[in-house]
């Protein structure tokens, strides 16, 4: 079970000290993986503050390059070398707000895994594509077009672009649905298996009814995840929820 918290461009230096606070007096457990996307310009800053805990640290993006002339990029290299063990890459907030590809995406990826950083790789689909019934086939282009050549580091993350911030979730049904399709879809292509996390409006109402659904190996939180006790309440419920097999 894997709980991921996207911060996003929130969270200054005084309240991620304040957040790191209450982690360091919190009891973590060895069943549910923990990693925290923080601004890129406080990776190393939280991972001094954690590095005693069980937390990993990711980057919410990184270039394809290793290095160059690339003005306000990101190195993959330079994550990894801050304490990075996880990169998210093809957020839809950079997919539309950035204009990224699925090309670019595939490359940002593949360089990712390529300097040892476990990828978390989001696709969904709009609320026009959801409507109309064609959210499978959307998101399995998605996956064609940008999965990486190698992905032994790789999770996938379903956010319906339509459920990210609004508090709106598909059914349960629909969930089940999208990630059932999201593995067959990679064991058919590549013979191999990949854990599926689901994103959009996870918070402390949905967590349980999320966390039951077939196929659901994680959540990837955004909101929810900037109030520590609300995150660390949602981490619970996933420990809780394997403590029950």
């Amino acid at each position: 079970m894997f709980v991921a918290a996207n911060w996003k461009m929130n969270l200054d230096k005084k309240l991620i000290f304040e957040f790191s606070k209450h982690l360091n007096t919190f009891k973590f457990s060895s069943k549910v993986e923990a990693c925290i996307f923080p601004p890129m310009t406080y990776v190393d800053y939280l991972n001094s503050l954690i590095s005693n805990l069980p937390i990993s640290v990711g980057g919410q993006n990184c270039h394809y390059k290793k290095s160059g002339a690339y003005t306000g990029e990101v190195s993959p290299l330079f994550l990894k070398d801050t304490g990075c063990k996880y990169v998210i890459i093809g957020h839809s907030e950079r997919r539309i707000l950035n204009h990224e590809t699925n090309d670019e995406i595939k490359l940002r990826a593949q360089s990712a895994i390529n300097s040892n950083l476990k990828v978390v790789l989001c696709v969904g689909e709009s609320l026009i594509d959801h409507e109309k019934g064609s959210a499978l086939k959307f998101v399995e282009e998605q996956l064609l077009e940008s999965l990486p050549n190698n992905f032994e580091n790789l999770l996938i993350a379903y956010e319906p672009i339509w459920s990210i911030g609004t508090g709106k979730i598909p059914s349960v049904n629909d969930i089940e649905d999208m990630h059932q399709h999201i593995k067959k879809f990679i064991f058919e292509k590549t013979n191999k298996k990949v854990k599926v996390l689901y994103g959009g409006s996870v918070n402390l109402e949905n967590i349980n009814n999320i966390l039951n659904i077939v196929n659901v190996d994680g959540v990837l939180i955004g909101g929810s995840s900037l109030n520590v006790k609300d995150f660390l309440a949602i981490y619970s419920a996933a420990v809780k929820h394997l403590d029950k097999f």
